[in-house]
């Protein structure tokens, strides 16, 4: 890396040291995004130790770092190791700043969410076995987790499903699926059946 020298004989960083901080800052907000949209995975957040290294806190970390040391290179005449050194600092505040919003709030309110049981297996693809009368209940077979399931079945919109249709899963409710034909979502997403 080159350093530049000023007319005292002080040290500056090279110019390109102002790409790694805005690569830093790019870096960071790409993985705020994919947090975000991530959220917090149910199966990992009743562990007894949060863990500390993760996507919020690396792009918390990333974005501190990258914006304090553009500023500080751009508006400062610090010399290369005092500007990464306080540009490490606010990086460490920001990611210890995200641990303390994900252990505050973000893991407590995730807690309290309770997910329905009906609509666990909503979205899920199945296959009528019996047909399912208009009025009445059928069964339908699925497989989940790689375990074939067979229940029964009645129809979400009161149409009667002929035997062998592909279904889409709406909820189930005391062992009994809700379903609805696939080509009707299909139309209705305006995909092809």
């Amino acid at each position: 890396m080159e350093i530049g020298y000023n007319s005292d004989g002080s040290t500056t960083p090279a110019p390109s040291m102002k790409f790694v901080f805005l690569l830093a800052f790019l870096l960071g907000l790409v993985l705020g995004v994919v947090s975000m949209i991530q959220g917090i995975d149910r199966h990992q957040r009743h562990r007894r130790w949060i863990s500390y290294i993760n996507l919020p806190t690396v792009g918390g970390f990333a974005v501190g770092f990258g914006v304090a040391g553009y500023l500080l290179l751009r508006y400062t005449s610090l010399a290369l190791v005092p500007l990464i050194v306080i540009a490490l600092a606010v990086g460490l505040a920001a990611a210890g700043g995200i641990v303390g919003l994900i252990a505050g709030w973000a893991v407590p309110s995730a807690a309290r969410d309770v997910p329905d049981e009906r609509y666990t297996l909503q979205g899920h693809f199945g296959r009528v076995t019996q047909a399912i009368p208009s009025a009445g209940s059928g069964e339908i077979a699925y497989e989940h987790d790689g375990v074939r399931h067979v229940v029964p079945a009645r129809s979400l919109d009161g149409q009667a499903i002929p035997s062998n249709a592909e279904i889409v899963i709406e909820r189930v409710e005391e062992g009994v699926a809700y379903v609805e034909l696939w080509s009707t979502i299909a139309r209705q997403l305006e995909l092809p059946t």
